[in-house]
């Protein structure tokens, strides 16, 4: 009998440390030169590989729930009245998503 792999486990098969550590590096890089345009350090805190694979986990979360025709914006799926999906919250606030979002991707 054949067991289909958690999409956790095949995503683990395809990112290494390196890869994590290197899209961090890169992240930090950028994020050092626009945190002065932010009022609090805070704003713009700098990031690291269990983030980046939090953030890339939730993605895919995402366009999973999404493809599932379900018309979810980023505020449902966090939902502050108990209505939204657990493991966003429990991953990352909403806020630092949104940051993570605009900032990987430039």
């Amino acid at each position: 009998m054949q067991v289909t792999p958690l999409p956790f486990e095949t995503w683990s098969c395809l990112s290494t440390n390196e890869i994590l550590d290197n899209i961090a590096l890169h992240t930090n890089q950028y994020i050092l030169s626009i945190q002065p345009k932010f009022s609090r350090e805070s704003d713009a805190k700098l990031t690291d590989k269990i983030e980046v694979k939090d953030f890339i986990g939730l993605l895919c979360l995402t366009g999973a729930l999404r493809s599932n025709k379900q018309r979810l914006d980023l505020e449902e799926l966090w939902g502050a009245n108990g209505d939204g999906i657990e493991h966003f919250r429990i991953l990352m606030k909403h806020r630092r998503f949104k940051f993570l979002i605009r900032y990987v991707v430039e």
